[in-house]
């Protein structure tokens, strides 16, 4: 996923737990881990970044993940 051309991303996560399996693009290949000198980086950039979201997992719903992306929140459970 680091020589760009991903049309989408793939986020696998145990429903039961919270942990994530694996990211990886259309192709298969993985997401790269980046370092806290890369994430300062990018918090740092004149250019600035946008936040897309974020993934929650709760066991007072155990077997669905909550996706809050762009102001909308999403449940899905196996």
């Amino acid at each position: 996923m680091t020589k760009g051309g991903s049309k989408y991303t793939k986020i696998k996560i145990e429903t039961d737990t919270g942990q994530l399996i694996k990211i990886t693009d259309e192709n298969g290949n993985n997401a790269t881990q980046l370092t806290p000198d890369d994430l300062k980086e990018i918090y740092q950039n004149p250019a600035g970044f946008r936040y897309l979201g974020t993934i929650f997992h709760t066991h007072s719903s155990p077997g669905c993940v909550i996706i809050h992306i762009g102001g909308t929140a999403l449940r899905i459970c196996v």
